[in-house]
């Protein structure tokens, strides 16, 4: 249930609604929502100090803690746009998404990893939140001079003020550039709204929920918690980092009610014995294709698994499968959630299969600064994912494949997904990775990228040709000591190649 309006600031909105509901919990304080704005306001006073005006792009270089969010509402409430930026990113890659975003100011933590001040950027300011807090800039410098909304004394005045609009732009944010550069996703504030509306349909949010802050908030699934949570006046507890032991800790001790992982994360629950906790609702599982096994043994030991599908572009989640259909249908990624539309596009007479096409009022305004990408991608309102899949006759989504994922070989198609299904179920595979590398005579060649430390190449391909095509297996074999993955749990595919020598 969503009590707010949708016309002002929603943080402003949350601490006139509910003011002393605790908006953060962390391991050593709470936050209210009044204490949630009074700190956004003396921090964007700051900013504006510092010479960050109204539709300024400011990057984002932050640990996992609570401040993220407090920097966030400092910088809407000014007018600005945040980028959050990856903090495992190499200091070349962050100053080539700096130049790629138009980024003007780059926020630092202080918690950061000191490698960062290597950073050739002439505006960065490394923020120590504790001591610009205790200094109380609002008490002895106002912004009369430069005025930011967080003067406005209430709602009412705040909309008169005229700084908030749904259609502004409220947030830039990368891809994860898994299979190629990241591209920068431009969403508004209807955009992230709208997204929250159509989970809200799906889970009835309520403002007793308590939401962990369980993924990297430089992805749209982990930035798009913190929304949810604010949008619904609910409470977010922060755990110390984004790993496993940090997140269990945090499910013992804050006993959420709402939990997002990506299936690495499940699995390592499982394969522990955790058990969740009686006041877990959902579990969102996305980041990547699902094992429906993983799936299955979730549910059955009592985690309230709901399978996702969305993107970046679609503002994180469009598609779920609620957990008491899992084991009806392992393999779908569910229904539309609320208004949102698919078709299926270029159908296969043979199977259905076709490229995904969503509408939905969460999807992204544009890719920023590549307006011919954006005109490729969005057509008509639809927005054509690049991944294939299937409606079934009750129009449950079936994703088969990402469009990079599908390899076209002597003219046949093949799902590189389904090849790595079958080489994992080998006892002695600890992981792999199929990809294709361009072949005169084949078109594609389909090649695998294998960790196992006694599988023989010729040991793998008699085990494949029972269970597989003989056009499906792999011409090639990797064995590699690891297969690089990022924190959501997807192949830096640049990066395998390199080591590959392949690139």
């Amino acid at each position: 249930m969503i009590s707010i309006s949708n016309t002002g600031h929603w943080l402003i909105e949350q601490a006139a609604l509910q003011p002393n509901k605790h908006s953060i919990i962390t391991p050593e304080k709470i936050l209210t929502y009044q204490n949630l704005k009074d700190e956004s306001q003396i921090i964007a006073n700051y900013f504006a100090r510092l010479g960050i005006k109204k539709n300024d792009h400011v990057g984002i270089l932050f640990d996992h803690n609570y401040k993220f969010l407090i920097a966030i509402n400092a910088i809407w409430f000014i007018g600005a746009v945040p980028v959050p930026l990856n903090s495992r990113n190499t200091v070349e890659d962050i100053q080539s998404q700096i130049k790629q975003a138009g980024i003007k100011f780059l926020l630092i933590d202080e918690t950061i990893s000191p490698q960062f001040s290597k950073i050739k950027f002439k505006n960065k300011i490394r923020i120590i939140f504790d001591d610009v807090i205790k200094d109380q800039i609002i008490k002895s410098d106002t912004l009369n001079s430069q005025p930011c909304l967080p003067a406005c004394s209430d709602l009412t005045e705040s909309r008169r003020a005229g700084r908030f609009s749904i259609r502004n732009c409220s947030l830039i944010m990368f891809t994860s550039g898994s299979s190629g550069r990241p591209k920068a996703v431009i969403h508004t504030f209807q955009n992230l709204f709208e997204s929250v509306r159509a989970i809200d349909s799906f889970a009835n949010l309520q403002p007793s929920d308590i939401w962990l802050a369980s993924l990297p908030f430089y992805h749209i699934s982990g930035f798009i918690i913190l929304i949810r949570s604010l949008i619904a006046g609910s409470s977010i507890a922060f755990p110390n980092s984004s790993k496993f032991e940090d997140i269990l800790l945090a499910i013992h001790q804050f006993d959420p009610t709402h939990i997002s992982l990506v299936p690495t994360t499940l699995l390592d629950f499982l394969n522990n014995g955790v058990s969740p906790d009686k006041n877990l609702k959902y579990v969102f599982l996305g980041g990547g294709p699902s094992d429906k096994q993983i799936c299955i043994d979730a549910y059955e030991k009592g985690w309230p698994v709901v399978k996702v599908y969305g993107s970046t572009e679609t503002c994180s989640m469009v598609f779920a499968l609620n957990p008491s259909e899992i084991k009806l249908f392992p393999d779908s990624a569910g229904k539309p959630l609320g208004t949102n539309k698919i078709k299926i596009m270029n159908k296969s007479k043979n199977n259905g299969m076709g490229e995904i096409v969503v509408r939905s009022k969460s999807l992204f305004k544009k890719y920023y600064n590549d307006q011919s990408l954006t005109e490729a991608k969005l057509k008509n309102g639809w927005y054509y994912t690049g991944d294939y899949g299937r409606l079934d006759d009750e129009n449950y989504l079936y994703v088969e494949s990402r469009r990079k994922d599908l390899i076209i070989t002597g003219g046949e198609n093949v799902s590189a997904i389904e090849v790595e299904t079958v080489i994992k179920s080998h006892p002695l595979v600890k992981d792999v990775f199929v990809f294709a590398l361009n072949d005169v005579k084949w078109g594609q060649m389909i090649c695998a990228a294998i960790v196992s430390e006694k599988i023989s190449e010729e040991g793998i391909k008699i085990f494949l040709k029972e269970k597989l095509a003989s056009y499906k297996i792999p011409k090639r074999f990797f064995v590699v000591p690891k297969i690089p993955r990022d924190d959501m749990g997807k192949i830096k595919q640049s990066e395998l190649m390199k080591r590959l020598n392949l690139s």
